[in-house]
């Protein structure tokens, strides 16, 4: 009867085993095909995304693929150029600097000396027929003069800042429009201001440009355009029409000072030879075309 009873309870034992671990491999199975299915779900989105988030490059000679550039901001790329217009003039104004230096114990008699100099020389500008107006002061400065001088302090020698007087100086920027004048008024705007004159230098300008312009800029705009024309050619394109363009910097005629900065004057027993020579005057336009 016992052993009846042990047979039954051993045999439930191993019923219960079995059961279990067949749920367990049924759970494991639905938990591994859930997986799958995410992971396929997931895994064919992840492409998606990525599929739609990068470029499409056609392949080479497809009929997907730009003619021309188009930059980020949408817009189509073309032929940039620029061309230059350019005429050689002769100048019809002459620009004089000149100024006075006068140097003092104190500052009254520097000023003093300085105005006094700086009068004798605009008298000569307007006697030689130079305009009031074409006569503008620039620059008018006051300033302490200093030496080192050596002294001792006990037995050290030692260098000290001393004050020696002030220098004035006065400055005028004169437009001479009689260039057959212009060694002329220089020799004697030195000679009437003495060791007080300070020639700082002559530039020779055209004083109205707007008359060349018209004609500048259209050979400037022509010969960008030529220029534009060959790159298309070389590059096997068509060009289109002018999208746009711009005036670069504007035409600056001056040229160098033909005299020393600072130079002081010096008596000459002939008149000084200033020729203003030829100027030359130019326009510059930056240019974009389209490519059909």
């Amino acid at each position: 009867m016992m052993r009846g009873k042990s047979l039954v309870v051993g045999l439930g034992v191993i019923f219960s085993v079995i059961l279990i671990l067949g749920c367990s491999s049924s759970e494991n199975d639905g938990e591994s095909s859930s997986g799958s299915q995410n992971q396929e779900k997931y895994g064919q989105e992840a492409k998606s995304v990525d599929s739609a988030a990068m470029p499409q490059i056609p392949s080479e000679g497809g009929t997907e693929e730009p003619r021309f550039q188009v930059s980020s901001d949408g817009s189509h790329g073309g032929i940039s150029v620029s061309g230059s217009g350019s005429i050689s003039v002769e100048p019809d104004l002459a620009v004089l600097n000149v100024g006075v230096e006068a140097i003092g114990k104190t500052v009254s008699s520097a000023r003093s000396e300085a105005a006094s100099a700086m009068d004798v020389v605009v008298s000569s500008l307007k006697k030689e027929g130079v305009l009031e107006k074409d006569i503008q002061t620039q620059r008018l400065d006051i300033y302490p003069r200093y030496e080192y001088q050596e002294v001792l302090t006990g037995s050290r020698p030692t260098s000290k800042q001393v004050l020696t007087g002030y220098s004035v100086t006065n400055s005028a920027r004169v437009k001479i429009r009689d260039l057959s004048k212009v060694g002329k008024i220089v020799d004697n705007a030195a000679e009437s201001g003495g060791d007080f004159v300070r020639i700082n230098g002559i530039s020779f300008n055209v004083e109205d440009t707007q008359q060349y312009m018209p004609n500048l800029r259209k050979e400037a705009v022509q010969k960008a355009r030529i220029k534009a024309a060959e790159y298309a050619a070389s590059a096997g394109v068509k060009l289109g029409s002018l999208r746009s363009l711009t005036e670069v910097g504007a035409p600056s005629p001056y040229t160098p000072s033909v005299m020393d900065n600072q130079m002081r004057a010096m008596s000459a027993p002939t008149e000084s030879h200033i020729s203003g020579g030829e100027l030359q005057i130019t326009v510059t336009v930056f240019t974009v075309f389209d490519i059909d």
